[in-house]
């Protein structure tokens, strides 16, 4: 991945290099919503408000305060503390019941976000008057912005790399595949739970941060509900349950939806039969199609018969 980041802007266009930079905040958004789909079984259509928190935390601050790593700061800090206060209320419920109170919630940070007009600037949105700046001048470049996006999702999937990887990680896995069973070997289910959805809410208003500093740009669509269903339906089409499905989900939603664009103002409705199709015939994402498909290659087909053979050989023997 770090090799990918490197050396795409080298051989993309202008356009490219733009439409790269859009995937890489979008899979922080939607590998944060895959964290609590795929680790903790929470399926979430409010998880935009986060994701807006910390755009919107960016653009009120940076009217007074121009340090950008205060700024990234103030919105890990604002997106968690309300990922950790509207958990510790949401995570008493389960399945539909939970589906519904975030789709609440996301609806009534997008209303106050819309109703606020002297602070947000309403449907108008506002624009962001700070450049991110890391100590080395401002960055407004293409390219430069290019690698904050990589940089951003580089060290996202590397947090939740370590996460999914760490004993809490393998708790929090454990509890959505048998809550039961984790409740009577004595865990506090419900604090994992809430650990993963507050990690889950920060790394999401990251996400969303990144998307302020890179476009300029906020307006009250960041914490709408499609926009939740957008994430959720790129790591539906990547794959449920891994790291790499909701980075794939990313491209090929983004790059499909702007390829679609371009021939037909239907493009929605085309998306949407794949969607579905995608949801009925392709359970597991794509990540498992291709691992289905790398599987039943020739290659190792052959070498699972040999395997077969040698291990008939040892039982004659």
């Amino acid at each position: 991945m770090i090799i990918i980041v490197l050396v795409l802007p080298l051989i993309l266009s202008s356009f490219g290099t733009n439409l790269a930079t859009e995937i890489f905040f979008m899979a922080v958004f939607a590998l944060s919503l895959g964290l609590i789909m795929g680790y903790t079984g929470l399926v979430s259509l409010g998880h935009a408000a986060f994701f807006g928190t910390g755009a919107y935390t960016v653009a009120l601050l940076g009217e007074h305060i121009g340090n950008t790593y205060v700024l990234l700061l103030a919105a890990l800090v604002f997106s968690g503390l309300l990922a950790l206060i509207s958990g510790a209320l949401f995570i008493r419920t389960t399945g539909g019941y939970f589906l519904m109170i975030t789709l609440a919630f996301g609806q009534m940070l997008f209303a106050f976000a819309f109703k606020m007009k002297s602070w947000t600037g309403g449907a108008d949105g506002m624009q962001i008057s700070v450049s991110p700046d890391f100590g080395f001048g401002p960055i407004t470049s293409t390219h430069g912005l290019y690698y904050l996006a990589g940089v951003g999702f580089l060290l996202g999937y590397l947090l939740l790399l370590l996460f999914v990887n760490s004993p809490i990680g393998k708790i929090v896995k454990g509890i959505m595949e048998n809550e039961t069973r984790m409740k009577a070997l004595g865990y506090q289910t419900r604090n994992y739970k809430l650990i993963a959805y507050s990690l889950s809410g920060t790394l999401a208003g990251f996400g969303g941060a990144l998307y302020a500093f890179i476009n300029s740009f906020v307006s009250p669509d960041l914490m709408f509900w499609i926009f939740s269903g957008q994430a959720l339906i790129m790591v539906i089409v990547g794959g449920v349950g891994t790291l790499l499905g909701p980075v794939v989900g990313v491209v090929f939603f983004i790059i499909l939806q702007n390829y679609v664009s371009s021939y037909t103002e239907r493009w929605q409705l085309i998306m949407g039969i794949i969607f579905v199709a995608f949801v009925l015939y392709g359970r597991g994402g794509i990540v498992q199609l291709v691992s289905s498909l790398w599987k039943k290659r020739p290659g190792k087909g052959e070498d699972a018969n040999v395997a077969v053979e040698n291990a008939k050989n040892k039982q004659i023997v």
